[in-house]
C-alpha cells in the first residue's frame, strides 16, 4: 500500500508515516531508483499497531495504582 493509504489506517498523517519508516518503526520497501517510492505491506502495519498497543499497556502497567486513603481510628490514645 502506498504511504497515504497505511496514514489513513493508523490514522495518522502522511510525514508521521514517513517518519516510522525513517526510524525503523514500521516495515517497508522502496521500488525504484535513488528514493523509489515506499510501499509498506499490511503486515507491517498490523506488527507496528500490535507492538505500540503492547507498548502503551506495559507503560500504563508500571504506573502505581491509586491508593485509598486509609483513615485510621485510635481510640483512647493521645497523640503527640
Amino acid at each position: 500500500m502506498t504511504v497515504v493509504e497505511a496514514a489513513k489506517q493508523l490514522e495518522v498523517t502522511a510525514s508521521t508515516v514517513y517518519a516510522l519508516c525513517a526510524d525503523g518503526q514500521l516495515g517497508h520497501i522502496r521500488i525504484g531508483r535513488g528514493r523509489g517510492t515506499m510501499r509498506i505491506e499490511q503486515g507491517d502495519v498490523d506488527t507496528f499497531r500490535a507492538l505500540a498497543r503492547a507498548k502503551a499497556e506495559k507503560a500504563t502497567s508500571k504506573e502505581e495504582p491509586a491508593r485509598p486513603y486509609i483513615l485510621k481510628h485510635i481510640r483512647g490514645q493521645r497523640l503527640s
